[in-house]
């Protein structure tokens, strides 16, 4: 009992320490004792915890921004122990922090991690890229590096925001003159961005494969010759590491090539010899290539080939023979793919496929008769209204017997394009009214003009093609006739 007693009145003694003194620094001070011997939670207990929170907030007020951030940090060590009890902690936060704090090299060992950790409850238009500057400026304080890059991709809202920012500012590090030292920041960097990534679950933006890209080629700008070849390695194990969580996070942008832009901007920065060598002892693209090989399968499976994506994976396995190699072994059991699909993809793309011409043939059933008729009838509409509009009324004036013979060649095709119609309808047939838009390109959908051009991703439409409706699922009939986009 007696212990007990004198515990409570030292507990008491502290508190009335921590509410009457008038210097921030010995607040934190108590704090972490208090922490240190295990007795942080009867100092605030209860009521307690409010007290103590807004004499640290009275102590800020009355200082300057620099006393404000000292603030953060022993704010952001009393919300650590605060069990659930967080938003009671950080409740003024955004009051105290109207204006841009200091650097975080202000503060010193844990408090920097303290405070931005409490930067995560802040508002303003400082806040996004207060949180960038310091993620680059900070030397070794990597926690706090990882807590400025979740509340950074929280302001951004998207990754891809994020490493435009980071590429934006990346100038700052041109002050650290040593290439070797600039790029071991770097590494840090991106270790810490692949670590807060894998803690945040928000978007991964507009094309976060350029923006990654864009990011490593600024931060690798200048003169990588002089750098230890394995520092120069640890930054692209720590971008790629940054780009597998991308992918995790989204896989629908591993099908598209620029994704793994990256890559080849890395195999760019260092150089082919280098390169090599990194890619026999890299962790980082031994995850990628899984990544890039089930995105090619994906791909295969929707009868298509892509010529960037092979080119990034020749990049990632060193060599267009490897990458059929791994190709082979990895649609072993793939037993559903096209025989030309397949082998142009384990042929490392080399393979022409089978050249064949296609014959663009109506069909023998009645569907694909009138489907057929329907879109000639569609393509002729926009030619045969203005011929009825603009040329028969200046030819009645000129020509009238050629007036009237073009009259009644109008007319017709307007009857029969309603016929087609009606017939179309009770068929329950429709154009899919794509002519003239841009579209990836698909065997399975599409009629490429000229034949099969492997390779090819994006085309146009340069005819309509017809669709039908069975129980309440839509079937091609007639597919559109597409080209490659120039």
């Amino acid at each position: 009992m007696a212990d007990a007693h004198d515990q409570t009145i030292s507990t008491s003694a502290i508190l009335r320490t921590v509410l009457t003194t008038t210097d921030l620094r010995q607040v934190q001070e108590i704090l972490t004792a208090e922490m240190a011997q295990q007795k942080i939670q009867a100092l605030i207990k209860g009521a307690n915890l409010d007290r103590v929170c807004n004499r640290i907030y009275e102590l800020a007020e009355r200082g300057d921004q620099e006393t404000r951030l000292t603030a953060a940090a022993v704010l952001g060590r009393l919300a650590a122990v605060a069990r659930g009890r967080e938003a009671q902690v950080f409740a003024r936060l955004p009051e105290m922090l109207t204006f841009e704090p200091p650097s975080l090299d202000a503060l010193k060992g844990d408090e920097r991690t303290y405070a931005a950790q409490s930067l995560r409850h802040a508002r303003g238009g400082w806040l996004p890229d207060y949180c960038i500057r310091e993620s680059l400026a900070l030397d070794t304080a990597e926690n706090a590096r990882k807590e400025l890059f979740l509340t950074a991709l929280t302001c951004y809202d998207s990754v891809s925001s994020t490493l435009a920012a980071l590429a934006n500012h990346a100038s700052s590090l041109n002050a650290i003159e040593n290439t070797e030292t600039r790029y071991r920041r770097v590494r840090r960097i991106f270790t810490q961005l692949s670590d807060a990534l894998r803690e945040w679950q928000g978007a991964v933006g507009e094309s976060p494969g350029l923006a990654l890209s864009d990011c490593l080629e600024v931060f690798l700008r200048g003169n990588s010759e002089t750098a230890d070849s394995q520092v120069s390695f640890s930054v692209l194990e720590g971008a790629f590491a940054v780009l597998a969580r991308m992918i995790e996070m989204r896989f629908s942008h591993a099908l598209h090539a620029e994704m793994y832009a990256a890559v080849e901007q890395g195999k760019k920065a260092v150089g082919g010899f280098a390169w090599s060598e990194y890619i026999a002892q890299s962790e980082a693209i031994v995850r990628l290539r899984v990544d890039m090989l089930e995105a090619a399968l994906v791909i295969a499976r929707q009868n298509r080939t892509d010529i960037r994506i092979m080119g990034a994976l020749s990049a990632a396995f060193g060599s267009r023979a490897q990458v059929g190699v791994a190709i082979k072994r990895h649609f072993k059991d793939a037993r559903d793919l096209d025989p030309d699909v397949r082998e142009w993809w384990s042929s490392g793309g080399e393979a022409t496929s089978s050249r064949r011409t296609v014959e663009h043939k109506v069909g023998n059933t009645e569907d694909q008769q009138i489907g057929a008729l329907l879109v000639e009838v569609e393509s002729n509409k926009d030619a045969m209204e203005k011929l009825g509009r603009d040329a028969i009324p200046l030819l009645e004036i000129d020509d009238p017997v050629l007036a009237s013979t073009l009259k009644r060649a109008v007319s017709g095709y307007m009857e029969m394009a309603q016929i087609a119609r009606r017939l179309a309808r009770m068929r329950k047939l429709t154009t899919t009214s794509l002519r003239g838009a841009r579209v990836e390109y698909n065997p399975l959908e599409h009629e490429m003009l000229g034949g099969h051009q492997p390779g090819v991703r994006k085309v146009k439409v340069v005819r309509d093609g017809v669709q039908k409706e069975f129980a309440g699922k839509v079937k091609t009939l007639v597919k559109p006739w597409v080209e490659p986009e120039e």
